[in-house]
């Protein structure tokens, strides 16, 4: 007897299947943004970020999270004004997800100053509304994976929600500085080697992802290399782009900053040439 789980999503009742979208989107939203709603330095940021970091942060995740839309939104429609709608729901669901999650911990309570308590779900809204999204590629089907379908400014969206994947869960934690100040600049150099060679290795393997080779590898050599070096910018601006959101790059010297980047590096470069996979 054929179930709805054995079913395709397309042969599923319009009801339920909205209703699968949305246990996705609040799974989705819990796995990405449970561990750094489970992170001190994220409680404490609500304290103390600047206004104006926040308010880059939600600017700049809005245009990424409406290209993810156009890849796995929430509905199957591509155009521009439900991309946005879809960014919003998921912008809700983060809201809600984090909300709750942060009041059950009791890391939220009614003595907090409203900004506060406000400044801190919002932190945790910007992955959970990612992982939103993501939920119904990652928890789904994967029918509406188009990797090979996109244009160069998707691949960079793609790109970008890969690296953010990985480096968001460390990025404001204390071990990247503890890490960064350890190491040698022999042991940064092998670092930075190290995942250079990591990131080739997953291009190459994402490229055969499902059995289809994406449009943005070749399958050569040349192609190879291009796509490394490309998910290396997209994973080396997002680390750095991280670090001075968080604070994490205030007072720091040109090497300073430098090892700090080369140690978030090794999460947002990995994620970023594996995106295809995660996506």
């Amino acid at each position: 007897m054929t179930t709805p789980l054995d079913s395709s999503a397309s042969d599923l009742d319009p009801t339920l299947k909205q209703w699968l979208g949305v246990g996705r989107a609040f799974g989705g939203a819990v796995i990405f943004s449970l561990p750094l709603m489970m992170t001190m330095e994220m409680w404490w940021l609500g304290f103390y970020i600047d206004p104006l970091r926040l308010l880059c942060l939600l600017l700049l995740s809005f245009p990424l999270l409406v290209g993810v839309s156009s890849v796995i939104g929430f509905t199957d429609s591509r155009a521009l004004v439900d991309n946005v709608i879809d960014v919003f729901v998921a912008y809700a669901f983060g809201f809600l997800v984090s909300g709750l999650t942060l009041f059950l911990f009791n890391t939220l309570n009614v003595d907090q100053a409203a900004g506060i308590s406000f400044s801190t779900i919002m932190l945790q809204t910007i992955p959970a509304s990612l992982g939103a999204l993501l939920g119904r590629s990652e928890l789904g089907s994967g029918e509406h994976d188009r990797t090979d379908e996109k244009g160069r400014g998707d691949e960079l969206v793609v790109l970008a929600v890969g690296a953010l994947f990985l480096a968001l869960n460390v990025a404001p934690t204390e071990e990247i500085p503890m890490i960064a100040y350890q190491m040698s600049p022999w042991h940064l150099l092998g670092l930075f080697i190290i995942t250079v060679l990591v990131m080739h290795v997953f291009v190459i393997a994402g490229s055969y992802s499902e059995g289809k080779r994406s449009e943005g590898v070749t399958g050569t050599v040349t192609g190879y290399v291009y796509y490394t070096c490309l998910a290396l910018l997209v994973g080396v601006s997002i680390s750095v782009l991280m670090l001075w959101i968080f604070g994490r790059s205030d007072g720091l010297s040109f090497t300073a900053l430098l090892a700090n980047t080369l140690v978030l590096l090794f999460p947002a470069g990995i994620g970023a040439a594996a995106a295809r996979l995660i996506i």
